[in-house]
């Protein structure tokens, strides 16, 4: 059993305040529910959309059916999205909406009251009662906005036309970019730097609040450049770092990512991508600079590359990351992009993983060598200040102690150490997660934020007979043989789901392990696939 609804409005109209607060009160509630958006780069005007999936059961993608409801804050919603409302539907049409707005402002004096009002008609709709309604207010003044909604709804007759059971456990609700950045604090991360660019900013956001009450540094820089060499700067004083940025900012980093390379300074990135080149479509969604990340920088080095494919994943991954920069001192990347940073969902509590990080310092004495040659490739790390040990380090290529050499020999042996760091990195490396019958006789290989779409269309396909299985890579460099061998993939038909329009994780999974995609399901529009959008897609080649 599930309610799908859509809220439409020009930007500045409050849509999105509807979303925030209906998402805050199902949680409240205990109801299973996914969210994400639409919406247009401008701070006023053009038409935004929201969308909102509740269910008796975890759900964690768009669903991509017809819609129980859609509600229109503006002129343009009736036109675009009123055709896809399912038979026996309801349609809060613009007169509607303004009716609850006109008498919001009436009994209360506050034009903004028919927001609120707006999630307590949603709340009777799908059969939550008044009294249940009014435990979600945070103060008396809101429970009275949420009353009057459910005042219209009953007078429209459409209180409980779509019951759905309150089913989740003990909720958390996270969108995207809250869990990264959870995930970072809980890795240890003390330092963040960056400047504002959608859709990384809210990452930014969420430091600059938790900087009031935790011992961490949150720095809006003057330009990206700026951001992460503040966090370098940083990480070499004693402190774990991350920078947070979109694909155009990232271009500014790289001179910063080659010196993490050669300084072997422990740094953590988070990429949120958007559609490109250039400005592209700034507010939509794509996977689009995966080969951009993976050879960010000039010259040869190791790094690790991440793209979580769920809440809990990420809040893993973005621990773990800098767990990684740190033991091998090399820079390590979160790749999300705008479907997955600002969708709303929730996990429950006691599945989130807590397990927290923290860095070593080591005091060591003065015969302290910061590049020293080991078997390994790993030097011994240290900061300025714990001891008597000095704390050289150069861009230009370098001795054992850090200072600069130009001795033909002694640069081949460091970059050969440095470089030495990938096969360890490669035993370490995080497995991708498989779901599906092993004898299945075809397998969606995905990436980052495909992954429960991906799940619940390979799940519906299978209940149809026709049987599939999924794996999802939330490690996508380096990839390991021992990654795709339990799975037996070579007899299996290979289809490769992802957001871009030249397959850039099927060129990688060929070049890495050799293994070819037979079929590539590429969409590079803007949007997300939806469940039903794939599933059809994926039926038509396995029919």
């Amino acid at each position: 059993m599930e309610f799908n609804v859509l809220i439409g409005g020009e930007g500045g109209q409050g849509a999105f305040s509807v979303e925030m607060e209906l998402t805050e009160a199902l949680t409240r509630l205990n109801y299973h529910f996914f969210a994400t958006k639409h919406y247009m780069s401008r701070i006023r005007g053009g038409h935004n959309f929201h969308m909102i999936r509740v269910a008796d059961h975890p759900v964690h993608a768009l669903n991509g059916g017809k819609w129980e409801m859609v509600v229109a804050l503006d002129d343009e919603t009736e036109p675009l999205h009123k055709p896809d409302l399912r038979e026996g539907g309801l349609f809060l049409s613009r007169a509607m909406t303004k009716e609850i707005a006109d008498e919001g402002k009436k009994r209360f004096g506050e034009i903004r009251s028919a927001n609120t009002a707006l999630v307590g008609c949603v709340l009777a709709v799908i059969g939550v009662a008044p009294e249940k309604i009014a435990e979600t207010a945070e103060s008396g003044k809101k429970e009275g906005y949420l009353k009057m909604g459910y005042d219209f709804a009953a007078r429209w007759n459409i209180a409980g036309a779509f019951p759905v059971s309150a089913a989740a456990g003990c909720p958390v609700r996270f969108d995207g970019n809250q869990a990264l950045a959870f995930g970072a604090l809980l890795g240890g991360c003390r330092f963040v730097a960056g400047y504002p660019m959608t859709p990384a900013t809210s990452i930014l956001h969420y430091f600059s609040e938790a900087a009031r009450e935790l011992p961490v540094h949150f720095e809006q820089a003057e330009d990206e450049i700026a951001a992460i060499n503040m966090a370098l700067g940083a990480s070499y004083a004693g402190v774990r770092s991350m920078a947070a940025t979109s694909g155009g900012g990232f271009a500014l980093m790289q001179e910063g990512v080659s010196l993490a390379g050669m300084t072997e300074t422990p740094i953590v990135v988070a990429v949120a991508q958007r559609p490109g080149p250039a400005t592209g479509l700034p507010t939509r969604t794509e996977q689009g600079d995966l080969n951009f990340i993976l050879h960010a920088g000039h010259g040869e080095f190791p790094r690790v590359l991440f793209a979580p494919g769920s809440i809990l994943e990420t809040i893993e991954l973005a621990r773990r990351a800098f767990d990684l920069a740190d033991r091998f001192q090399i820079p390590v990347f979160l790749l999300t992009d705008q479907y997955f940073a600002d969708s709303v969902q929730v996990v429950e509590e006691e599945d989130i993983p807590l397990e927290p990080g923290a860095r070593e310092c080591p005091a060591l004495d003065a015969a302290y060598k910061r590049y020293r040659l080991t078997e390994d490739g790993i030097s011994p790390l240290t900061f300025p200040g714990l001891s008597d040990a000095r704390v050289k380090l150069d861009s230009d290529e370098h001795d054992e102690e850090g200072k600069i050499t130009e001795d033909p020999d002694l640069r081949k042996r460091m970059v050969d150490k440095r470089l030495g760091k990938i096969e360890r990195l490669k035993t370490e490396a995080v497995m991708p997660t498989f779901s599906g019958a092993l004898a299945s006789a075809a397998v969606i290989l995905c990436w980052g934020s495909n992954r429960l779409i991906a799940e619940e269309a390979g799940g519906r396909l299978t209940a149809e007979g026709i049987a599939v299985s999924v794996l999802h890579f939330g490690q996508v460099y380096p990839l390991t043989a021992a990654m795709v061998a339990p799975y037996r993939l070579e007899g299996k038909k290979r289809i490769c789901v992802e957001n871009n329009a030249t397959g850039q994780f099927a060129g990688l999974l060929k070049r890495e392990l050799g293994l070819a995609v037979d079929h590539s399901v590429l969409k590079y529009d803007g949007d997300c696939f939806t469940v039903e959008e794939l599933y059809q897609t994926l039926r038509s080649l396995l029919a």
